[in-house]
């Protein structure tokens, strides 16, 4: 089984899809050649043989037509502004009977509590960011449409969420991390120059995230659709 992984990122989960079909080959791309670098370094380090990257764009694989048996999309399709296009060449690389598994998140349904004012707008500026750099924030309830105007007939559909507060120790991690993701980031600094919030919020958002991580009551998670598709 020749698997790609589609918008790879760092390859952890490539590497690990290669133990599962090795001795075949995982090829893994990303648009990003920061990220081809860490993933090539993961695999040094982890000593896959089976596994290769390289800098590539899903718009337009290098890849014959039906050269994989199996594609991994995880995390992609919500910030490309034209997934059906990409799900097209995804389609074109697969082997007549070979599958694609995808799985995209869905901002729309992301869950956390207690959100006091301003932490009640973090979902939604996430999600009207997201709409103004042309991707789309709720791509997992969608992914199923995309899937047919890409040309997969068998689809079988499913969702889940990944919780971010499993333990203490995790709700306070992630509440560092969002306390810095809307105070000191690329994402804080879009949301001031598409004037979507200005810095005064952002710093009340980012204290309330800080307080929300010591609650013991603190809960958050993050909603994704998911969806296994085969080509006729």
């Amino acid at each position: 089984m020749r698997l790609l992984d589609g918008g790879c990122g760092p390859g952890t989960i490539s590497i690990d899809l290669a133990a599962v079909v090795s001795p075949a080959e995982v090829v893994g791309i990303d648009l990003e050649p920061s990220q081809v670098d860490l993933a090539r370094a993961q695999v040094a380090e982890r000593g896959a043989s089976n596994v290769r990257f390289e800098v590539a764009d899903l718009y337009a694989l290098p890849f014959p037509d039906e050269s994989f048996d199996a594609v991994f999309l995880h995390g992609v399709l919500e910030h490309m502004g034209e997934p059906v296009r990409g799900l097209r060449e995804v389609h074109r690389v697969l082997k007549r009977g070979g599958v694609l598994g995808a799985r995209h998140a869905d901002f729309g349904a992301f869950l956390l509590e207690p959100a006091p004012a301003p932490l009640d707008r973090f979902a939604g500026l996430f999600q009207l960011l997201m709409v103004c750099n042309g991707a789309d924030p709720k791509a997992g309830r969608h992914q199923l449409r995309w899937l047919r105007e890409s040309g997969f007939t068998r689809i079988e559909a499913a969702a889940s969420f990944d919780c971010w507060t499993r333990t203490p120790a995790e709700a306070h991690q992630n509440a560092r991390f969002l306390a810095q993701l809307v105070s000191d980031s690329a994402f804080a600094a879009q949301l001031v120059a598409a004037g979507l919030a200005d810095r005064t919020v952002l710093e009340r958002m980012r204290q309330g995230f800080l307080e929300w991580g010591a609650n013991p009551d603190a809960f958050a998670a993050e909603a994704w659709g998911e969806a296994v598709a085969w080509k006729a």
